[in-house]
């Protein structure tokens, strides 16, 4: 997706998602826009200010639509407007231990299947370990507010070409940990894939 285009698709996104909710009861009362006014120009800058760098373009792009979102995909009920944005170790501290100890686990697989695992016995139980840190959920910014133990996240460590970060899902209770995606335009491309998945049968995208 183009980061032009939000508006028409988030306005498709509204619209498909009021006609989804309305069919088992037609005459539950339209929901209309799933999104808000922008965000002010101040208040983008205050984010990149408190960030200490410039947000993602297709990030920034939808701010300048809408200053947070309802209902993105169907476990996220809120995206945080602009003011509310920072930091995940900071704003759920439960998601930033859980992801850092996945990504423990995944390094200390890692190292077993290339055979670099420490003998049991080799002083081991003498040393004392410094508790894991991930650099890249210490930095990672939680965009989500509420949701069903279901996090969206930007990474400003993990930038591509395009000047885009890494964005990721994580759901504590999917057991699959985090789901990386290149951009936040691919995120939120994928939650809404995954809504017409749920809500509207045989979908084509």
């Amino acid at each position: 997706m183009k980061i032009h285009e939000w508006e028409p698709f988030l306005r498709t996104w509204s619209a498909e998602r009021d006609a989804a909710g309305r069919t088992g009861d037609p005459a539950r009362p339209s929901r209309g826009w799933l999104g808000f006014d922008p965000a002010a120009p101040e208040a983008i800058t205050a984010l990149e200010i408190r960030l200490g760098a410039p947000l993602p373009p297709s990030y920034r792009a939808f701010l300048e639509v809408t200053d947070g979102w309802r209902w993105a995909g169907e476990f996220v009920e809120l995206l945080a407007p602009a003011a509310e944005v920072g930091l995940l170790r900071a704003m759920t501290a439960s998601a930033h231990e859980e992801l850092t100890l996945w990504e423990a686990e995944d390094l200390d697989e890692a190292a077993y299947e290339d055979g670099e695992e420490e003998d049991e016995g080799d002083g081991g139980d003498e040393e004392e370990h410094e508790e894991y840190e991930s650099a890249r959920w210490n930095r990672a910014v939680q965009i989500s507010l509420a949701g069903d133990r279901t996090w969206l996240l930007l990474d400003p460590g993990d930038i591509g070409a395009d000047g885009e970060w890494a964005a990721y899902r994580y759901s504590s209770w999917s057991g699959s940990g985090p789901v990386r995606h290149g951009s936040f335009a691919d995120l939120m491309r994928a939650e809404y894939e995954g809504f017409r998945a749920l809500r509207i049968p045989g979908a084509v995208s």
